[in-house]
Order: structure tokens, then sequence, then C-alpha cells
């Protein structure tokens, strides 16, 4: 219960590099190596539901096992993507600790409770604090991280400790409905109280997020759990709510309700949500190129380039594709057909599980979160605390339709150590390496380079990936420093990591155009084409590289390439970038055609 309260929790700004996800997925997986050796699987099997759950849980690390080891980049699907460390060990240990709560909570509806607690008392704080950073006080983040446009126009997205404001409204709804199961069966008074309260500034966390996804999940949840227990509404009933209504319309037209009076004027200018569906349509056709196995977890951001069609690119040409954003075009990217077919088969079986309950409150609610996180799912994918949250709920239902049973004296399984001192020997890898990244950036932040080298290095022998990170930092540190020398071996060590990262980097069209950029400064005109070239091999659709390489071409006199490569930037950025319109406009008044 420490680990479902904690996790959401836990941030390190200044300690860690990525202070937002590696303390959750290190402390998860601490808790889960914790845990692993007391899994029991017996109590499951008194159950359909729960032999089906242990069957498709099976299913789903088989399929990512497969699919790592024939991923594009294994190493990377192994361990993860430094955005959300969510690779092969991560997904392992959150499915065996899936099983583990399931067994823990089979056929128990007070441990169930108990589970359902400690999410709620997570929620408050985590709720709280998304809400406060909306009214405007953080002490731990910067707020110029989360608000967006100018004057009256600005938005604010509170992150909350989740690290952006999506993963934070989604995990809220896991919070809204466990809390209303609260109020819904509890025989304590202070828990239903508590439970209220958590799902009160859960809903209000979500709206003043004002994330689309989320809200609409909030509905359709409390939709499925009224036509679920089809409750009878009394005039007390009917006041409230219409209290309720009335002082949100009021907050709304408030001065305090700028901010959602802004975020309702975006979403009107931007119905469609962005670029969504044209990511979901480029993310189906990359997963049909790898529909046996996938391409592998953590390797969306690197393969994903190459399948974005043009159309993607005139809409959005600077926009930055992490996800597939939705939980099953990730899968069907990541595993292919097998890991896409299992977690439809998870979700069903939820539901399944939810009519076999005898307990219909407690099935209706939960069966309501799992409704809720699915829709508002299908817009972002899984980080650890949603995925999290959504295989605790499907722990539980499968749990609450076991059978009744007896609680054996819990027995530690020697057999699991192995696995989980690999969970704990990755969890302490994870975390020296992220302490050593931030002292490399405070380091170079001062201008102590040798310090930075060494900090550096003692990270990279523990596996982190950020060399486009570092080349780019000593970059800046180069350009920065008054001290020629200090300058010198900046630049120096600038090129060396941005070769490195075109080997290293999870977005290698990233790394080439850095590299380009370099060689570029340098005057090495072979070497700023062939790292262009390597770009747009690496991103087709992507227009910056194209740019750069029309010039590349123009300098080295070869005109006649340099306009094609110039008329094709005009079109994908398609007159959002001045800049590249006129670089055609002077080749076109430039010499004649060869």
């Amino acid at each position: 219960m420490l680990i479902l309260a904690l996790v959401p929790l836990v941030i390190a700004p200044g300690f860690l590099f990525t202070y937002d996800v590696v303390p959750k997925v290190a402390l998860f997986l601490l808790g889960a190596a914790a845990v692993l050796p007391w899994l029991r699987l017996r109590p499951l099997a008194a159950g359909r539901a729960g032999r089906w759950f242990v069957a498709l849980i099976a299913l789903q690390a088989l399929s990512l096992a497969v699919s790592t080891a024939l991923s594009v980049r294994p190493e990377l699907s192994l361990t993860g993507s430094t955005w959300r460390r969510f690779g092969l060990l991560t997904q392992l240990a959150l499915l065996l600790f899936t099983l583990a709560l399931a067994g823990y909570a089979a056929g128990n509806p007070t441990r169930i409770r108990n589970l359902l607690r400690a999410v709620a008392c997570a929620g408050i704080p985590v709720a709280l604090y998304g809400i406060l950073q909306y009214f405007g006080w953080d002490p731990w983040l910067p707020k110029a991280g989360y608000h967006i446009g100018e004057g009256v126009w600005t938005i604010v997205r509170p992150p909350s400790t989740l690290g952006y404001v999506s993963y934070f409204a989604n995990y809220l709804l896991t919070v809204m409905f466990a809390s209303a199961a609260l109020w819904l069966t509890e025989a304590s008074r202070s828990w239903r109280i508590l439970g209220a309260a958590a799902g009160l500034l859960a809903a209000a966390g979500i709206v003043l997020s004002g994330t689309r996804a989320a809200i609409l999940g909030m509905i359709l949840g409390g939709v499925l759990l009224a036509l679920w227990l089809r409750p009878r509404f009394s005039p007390r009933a009917g006041l409230a709510a219409a209290a309720v209504l009335m002082l949100g319309v009021a907050f709304y037209y408030s001065p305090a309700g700028q901010s959602l009076r802004s975020r309702t004027r975006w979403y009107v200018e931007d119905p469609r949500g962005g670029s969504r569906l044209w990511l979901w349509r480029d993310s189906a056709r990359m997963g049909l190129a790898f529909w046996p196995a996938g391409a592998g977890p953590e390797t969306f951001t690197g393969v994903f380039p190459r399948f974005q069609s043009a159309a993607l690119s005139r809409q959005f040409p600077d926009f930055y594709h992490e996800s597939a954003h939705n939980i099953f075009l990730d899968a069907w990217t990541a595993q292919g057909a097998p890991g896409l077919a299992v977690l439809l088969a998870l979700a069903a079986l939820g539901f399944y599980a939810a009519r076999l309950a005898p307990a219909s409150k407690l099935a209706a609610a939960l069966a309501a979160a799992l409704a809720a996180a699915l829709c508002a799912q299908q817009f972002t994918v899984f980080t650890l605390p949603t995925a999290l949250a959504s295989y605790l709920t499907l722990a539980l239902l499968v749990a609450l339709a076991v059978p009744p049973l007896e609680t054996p004296r819990p027995r530690a399984h020697p057999a699991l150590l192995p696995v989980s001192a690999v969970l704990a020997l990755f969890a302490f890898r994870l975390l020296a390496a992220d302490h050593a990244l931030a002292a490399t950036r405070r380091d170079i932040e001062s201008g102590r380079l040798a310090e930075a080298q060494d900090a550096y290095q003692r990270a990279a022998l523990l596996g982190a990936r950020t060399d486009l990170w570092y080349s780019r930092a000593m970059q800046v540190a180069a350009q920065q420093s008054p001290d020629p020398a200090v300058a010198v071996t900046a630049n120096r060590l600038a090129l060396e990591f941005a070769v490195r990262a075109t080997r290293t980097a999870e977005d290698p069209a990233n790394a080439y155009d850095h590299l380009a950029s370099l060689y570029g400064r340098l005057n090495d005109l072979p070497g700023t084409e062939r790292s262009l070239r390597a770009a747009i091999a690496a991103s087709p659709n992507w227009y910056k590289p194209h740019w750069l390489l029309a010039q590349v071409l123009w300098l080295a006199g070869r005109h006649q390439e340099a306009r094609g490569e110039a008329v094709l930037a005009a079109d994908l950025s398609a007159g959002r970038h001045p800049e590249v319109a006129r670089t055609v406009r002077q080749f076109t008044r430039g010499p004649a055609n060869e």
C-alpha cells in the first residue's frame, strides 16, 4: 500500500536530472522487488476471472519479451526511454506487481478497501498540489513550464507531481472513482468523509487541469456508475447538485476562472485536439510495418519519423512526437498484434470481472474507474503512475470476482529472489546515473567543465544515454564562457559527443541535425551535408534538414539541387516559417538554372 501511495507523490527536483520520472520508477522497482517473493497465484485460481487474468498477464510478459528481443533498439527497449523509463524491466515489474496485488486481495473485500484507501490518501496531496499550481502557488517547479500563452489568454496546465498535465488528470480519474467506492461501501464515517473529500478534490483537479480527455473520462465513468447503480435522487441531492453547478459557473466567470475561459477558447480554436488525428493514422501505418512483434517498447521516438506523413508535417512542422498518444496504438507499434490483442483482452476482462463480482457497488465504482481511464488513455499513453493506477483497477476487479477464501499465512518464495535482485539493482543504477546527470548539469551551469566531465563519465558508465543533451549543453557552455581555453575544450567535447549521439540518441534525426550544426560552425561542408542527409533519412518529412541542406548545396555551387531542397522544405513547413520562404525567393533570384 505504501508503494501505491508514494509512487504518484515522489519527485526530487534538484537532486535528480529527470526528477519527476526516475524517483517514481526507482521507488516502484524497489517496492516490486520487496513484494515479489510473497507473490501468491493460488487464490486467483479459485475463480474463472482470476485464471484468465494470470494467463493474460503471462501472455503480456511474453509479448514484451519477444518484442524486446526483436526490437530495432533492444538496449532501449530493455531499460526504457529517458522521458518515461517504461521499458521491459519496468513493465515486467508492473505485471508481476499487479499479479501480487490481485493475489493479495483475491476474495478479500477488506483488503480491497484498504488498497482503495491508499489510493484516496495519495490522491489528496496530488490533487491539492495541482489545484494550488493553478492558483499560482508552487515552491518546487518553475511556473514557466506549465503556463502557456501570453496576457489574458495564458492558460495554466498544472502537472502536480506527475510531470505533465495529462498524466496528472488521468491519474486523478482513478482517485476519483476509488474515492467513490469508499463513499459507497465504507462502514466507517471517517473513511466515507475522506473518500468524499478525495473525490471532490480529484474532480476539481481534473477540471482545473483543462484536460479534455480526462473530463470526458470523468463524465463517461459517472454516467456508467449512475446507470449501474440507478440511484434515487432525493430533493436534497438535486439541490446539492444545483448548488455545485451554480458554484462552478460562478467560478468560471470570476477572475479566478480566467485560465479556464482561455482554455475554452483553445478548445474552440483546436476542436481536433492538435496533431492527434494525423498522428494516429501514421502510427497505425507504422504498426502495420511491424505487425508480428512491433518495433519494440520505447522505440517510437526514433522509428515513427520514418512513417510520419507529409500531411502531418505540413500541419504541425515543429511538433515532436514521443508517443502515439493512445495506449492501444502504443501497444500496436511497440508489440505488434499480440501486444494489442492482450491489452484489449485485459480491458474486456476487467468489465467481465465486474459483472461476476457479488459486491455490486464496489464493482460498479471500479468498472467506472476502468471505463474512465480507458477513455482518457485514448489520447495519451501510459506512464508508470497512470499504468499502475489502471492495472490496480484491473487487479481489484479480478480480486473482487474471486470467491471468498481463507487467508493463509504469507510465505516467501525464494525462487523469485533473483528477479527481485535484478529489479533492485536496476533501480539503484537508475538513481545513481540520474543523480550523476544532475551533478553534470550543475557543474556545466557553474562553468566547472572538468567536474562536469567526471560526473558525466560516471553517468555514462551507469548506462545514461544523454549524449545529445550533453553535447548541446557543452555547446552552450562554449558560447557563454569568457575563457578561450574553456570554450575550446567545450567545443571539442560538444563535437565528440554529438558524433556519439548519432549512435545513442533516442531520436536520431535530432542528433544528426545537431551534428550538422556543429560541422557548419567549423565550415566543414562535406560533414554538414552527410549529417543532414542522415537526418533526412531518419525523418524524411521534417522540413528543417531539407532547408539547411539547401543552403549547404547552394554554398557548394550545386544550385539546382539547392532549389529542389528549398522548395521541398517550404512545402513541408507549409508557410509557417518565413525564413524558409525567404530562402526559396533568394535561390529563385540567384544564378540561372544549371
